[in-house]
């Protein structure tokens, strides 16, 4: 899975981009606040990203994302019966995904119907099937707090959360033991692979 990309900007509109990365253009679809949080044309991007398979006829999409709790709210958004990734990015670009959630937990799906191919039961099926999952992530654990150098690139602390995600751990436990990692002295000395080796024999 292509968890994200980090290239050129060379083309941006609000629906879409196409980013420049080893020599490949990659067209990606994203949302209105993915659009809104990119710099401009030729700069150096980071955009998360969902890559879904179709079928009838086959085909290969790439989602953008603002960062990784929208990509998150997004993935729970298509996990509904009959909900589709382009229904999920207009829902997630007609309100913010904080938005979303809020609706969501306080079992208010009504203003959903407003948003164009959402109907009453697809904002009945949303509220049922989400309500006990939206708004669970710590953010405390937020993996916003902990990949970012101050240049805002991707760092270690994502490369291990990926990796032991990999290695068949939840993503909340992930989160969880690189947190208590990077709390220690010495972290930013260490490199992915020695903070894997760390939290491996610290099981």
């Amino acid at each position: 899975m292509i968890e994200y990309i980090k290239g050129k900007l060379v083309s941006k509109k609000p629906a879409n981009i196409i980013v420049e990365s080893g020599g490949i253009g990659y067209y990606v679809n994203i949302t209105v606040s993915a659009f809104e949080s990119l710099g401009k044309t030729g700069d150096e991007v980071v955009i998360m990203t969902h890559l879904h398979i179709k079928d009838n006829p086959f085909g290969v999409i790439l989602y953008g994302f603002s960062d990784e709790k929208e990509r998150e709210c997004f993935r729970q958004i298509i996990s509904v019966s009959g909900v589709g990734p382009k229904t999920a990015i207009t829902i997630l670009s007609a309100m913010n995904y904080r938005e979303f959630t809020d609706l969501i937990s306080k079992n208010n799906y009504l203003p959903l119907t407003s948003i164009s191919g959402v109907g009453r039961k697809t904002a009945e099926r949303l509220g049922l099937e989400l309500k006990d999952k939206v708004g669970k992530q710590d953010t405390d654990l937020s993996i916003d707090s902990l990949n970012k150098d101050k240049s805002g690139e991707l760092g270690k602390a994502y490369e291990v959360v990926s990796a032991l995600v990999t290695l068949g751990y939840n993503r909340p436990d992930a989160d969880k033991m690189v947190k208590a990692v990077a709390g220690k002295n010495g972290f930013a000395e260490m490199s992915a692979e020695d903070i894997i080796k760390e939290i491996l024999r610290g099981k």
